[in-house]
């Protein structure tokens, strides 16, 4: 056998692999018969059913829901309950609007020059922009292009008349009807009209006190390009709309919420999180009443196998939220700080239901910021990288017998991505918000009918239903019962799979020291460095959140202790070998090589450590940029790329320039200068304190 060098080795024995035999099924985290069990549980089905149930058709709320209470929270209350999960209740929330606007019927003619119907709210609910006003108007269509520029208006008469839009009424409302006397609009802008040129998309109108009341009407694109075409081609168009709204008053904003309770340790829980609400008039089957009935059957499956004793008993509990989108679950966290104190992991479920060949699209797993190295990401790619490896239409060796197929669902592959961190879903809330927690997203994208009136139960599959819940409840069942074991496991599986993510980092650097010419190699270097540099912070720091499990097993202890010392190991190499590329480089432009050193702002800035303060720490990064827009700061697009790790990074602990260096090597390279402006402006707006150490 040929001699290993010494890196590969080191690199071998860090991962704990060594030389096999060709495993014949995909390596996961529970035995075979526990999964399994699990798969024979999981109905895709069920799920499905539910979604249809509560987002069949989109209703239009009788006022009394505003008050009483909504039927999607009574409705998972009822399955919690009969499901055998009576820890379960609804939760009223601080209602964040005193009104709500509520439509009750809309109707948009053609009038002239044949009388044709365009679009009616019983329907298609999609058809009337929310935020429209009473109306009965008949007039003239005029076509403004996308509406949001001058210039689409010019030669163009439009007092009394109705706009005509490429594009979403809202975004041409301020110009045509607060400036050039349109009284509505009429517009087409859906998710995927490349795909369905009949889905009509759900736009609103954000009118303020101060602006003209108006109503807007959204149409297909097949319809609105009939209508263009018509203006275009000469013809003179009239319509008459019809419309009819009111504000109802909101007393209750409410949540489902249910709880598996653990046998050991209680305290420490594992949350599922999906919303029930995206504002209260637009009801979307698989945005998001999939993620809702997802984990809602993956309550059902855990208490049933453990009742039954299928599966061992849940020694950590496992908590279920179904929260208004994002408020919702920040309002819980702001309720119950005591519980949101307990949670020690977060798993997001947001449109996870969609056929996935039907939608064009993949299963995602959206994992944590390098501001939050956890566990969490390599655990849940485990369980869906089983589930894409089991599922492999193209193997057919013996466990092409395990595959997770519902009785009435597709047969597609499934089709799977792991992604770097985006925002845009509850997750966040853990993720940028006070509590902290390692939070992973599960959702499916694209989706050909994002957001639109055609989002219905037709789209979704089975057989997608059951593998979510699959990895749900065997990630829930795994992550639970874990102890110093199962942490061994976690750390083979993390220290495989950081390998590769150390490998990227490493083409990264290198990459900055080959494409830099003689004037800019000495920087790029210097880029190059933090880059690795940080890269192996992260991963020591993914490990060591594993002791979690530990609970204070002295084994698990030393062979931690053993792969971050291993870890260090292969920094020494990568860096040694980025060097030796370094003077390569300068060698083969002409330069010589320089000893880093610190620059006098970066000198000056590595004593200033920024600190959050209370105004700050519940603030989603859209409300902070608000804030910080109305400051008349506008931060360059390298801050802007970077603004949420930025405002995750400042801890109290670490200095302008260490912040700046971490947010850079997880992005590009950020200005320092740049990034002690927007501590500043954070710092006027008081939403954080500085010190000098």
């Amino acid at each position: 056998m040929k001699r290993i060098p010494p890196v590969v080795a080191l690199i071998l024995v860090m991962a704990g692999l060594a030389p096999v035999a060709a495993q014949d099924a995909p390596r996961t985290l529970l035995p075979p018969d526990v999964l399994r069990a699990i798969i024979d549980e999981a109905s895709g089905e069920l799920a499905l059913q539910n979604e249809i149930l509560l987002a069949g058709v989109n209703r239009n709320r009788k006022p009394e829901e505003y008050q009483k209470g909504y039927f999607e929270t009574a409705f998972v209350l009822g399955k919690l309950r009969e499901y055998g999960i009576t820890d379960a209740a609804i939760i009223d929330l601080p209602v964040s609007e005193k009104t709500a606007w509520d439509a009750e019927a809309a109707e948009l003619w053609v009038v002239e020059p044949e009388r044709r119907k365009i679009a009616d709210l019983k329907e298609v609910p999609a058809s009337l922009a929310g935020g429209s006003v009473s109306t009965e108007t008949t007039a003239e269509l005029v076509y403004v292009g996308p509406g949001d520029r001058d210039d689409y208006y010019k030669g163009k008469a439009l007092e009394g008349k109705i706009a005509l839009v490429n594009g979403s009424p809202d975004a041409a409302q301020r110009l045509a009807v607060e400036k050039y006397g349109a009284v509505g609009l009429v517009g087409w802008a859906s998710s995927h009209p490349e795909h369905d040129r009949d889905q009509v998309g759900w736009n609103s109108l954000r009118s303020g006190e101060k602006d003209k009341p108006t109503f807007a009407f959204n149409v297909a694109e097949r319809q609105g390009t009939d209508l263009r075409d018509a203006l275009e081609g000469g013809q003179k168009v009239v319509v008459r709309a019809m419309v009819r709204t009111q504000q109802v008053p909101v007393y209750k904003e409410q949540m489902t919420v249910g709880l598996i309770k653990g046998t050991e340790f209680p305290d420490e829980e594992l949350v599922f999180t999906a919303h029930m609400f995206e504002g209260f008039a637009m009801q979307g089957a698989n945005d998001n009443m999939s993620g809702v009935t997802a984990i809602l059957e993956t309550a059902r499956v855990l208490r049933r196998l453990t009742a039954e004793g299928k599966v061992p008993p849940l020694k950590r509990s496992v908590r279920f939220l179904f929260v208004p989108e994002i408020s919702g679950t920040v309002a819980y966290i702001e309720k119950y700080p005591e519980t949101a104190a307990k949670f020690f992991a977060d798993i997001n479920h947001d449109m996870v239901g969609e056929g996935l060949v039907k939608n064009l699209s993949f299963f995602r797993l959206i994992q944590t910021p390098w501001s939050l190295p956890t566990y969490l990401n390599d655990i849940a790619s485990c369980f869906v990288e089983w589930m894409g490896d089991s599922q492999d239409a193209a193997q057919e060796d013996a466990w092409r017998s395990g595959a997770v197929l519902a009785p009435t669902g597709s047969r597609d592959p499934f089709y799977y991505r792991l992604d770097g961190y985006s925002g845009g879903s509850d997750h966040v809330v853990f993720v940028e918000g006070a509590p902290r927690v390692p939070a992973v997203f599960l959702n499916v994208w694209p989706d050909m009918w994002y957001h639109t009136g055609s989002d219905t139960p037709d789209k979704s599959d089975p057989t997608q239903f059951k593998r979510v819940v699959t990895i749900s409840a065997a990630a829930a069942l795994f992550l639970a019962n874990a102890g110093p074991a199962e942490a061994g496991r976690m750390m083979t599986e993390i220290s495989a799979r950081q390998l590769g993510r150390l490998g990227r980092d490493l083409a990264k650097a290198e990459g900055y020291v080959a494409r830099a010419d003689a004037k800019t190699v000495h920087a790029a270097a210097k880029e190059a460095r933090n880059v690795l540099e940080q890269a192996f912070v992260r991963e020591k720091d993914t490990l060591a959140s594993v002791r979690f499990f530990f609970k204070g097993d002295k084994t698990a202890e030393g062979r931690l202790a053993s792969r971050l010392a291993s870890l260090d190991g292969v920094r020494v190499s990568y860096l040694k070998g980025l060097e030796a590329l370094y003077a390569d480089s300068c060698r083969a432009l002409g330069v010589r090589t320089v000893t880093p050193v610190r620059t006098s702002d970066e000198a000056r800035l590595a004593r200033v450590i920024p600190a959050k303060t209370d105004k700050i720490r519940g603030m989603m990064i859209w409300q902070m940029r608000e804030e910080l827009r109305k400051l008349g700061y506008q931060p360059p697009e390298a801050v802007r790329r970077a603004e949420s790790e930025l405002k995750n990074f400042i801890d109290g602990k670490r200095s302008v320039l260490e912040i700046r260096d971490a947010a850079s090597a997880e992005f590009e390279p950020i200005p320092l200068a740049d990034v002690e402006k927007w501590i500043e402006a954070c710092k006027k707006l008081g939403l954080v304190t500085v010190r000098k150490k």
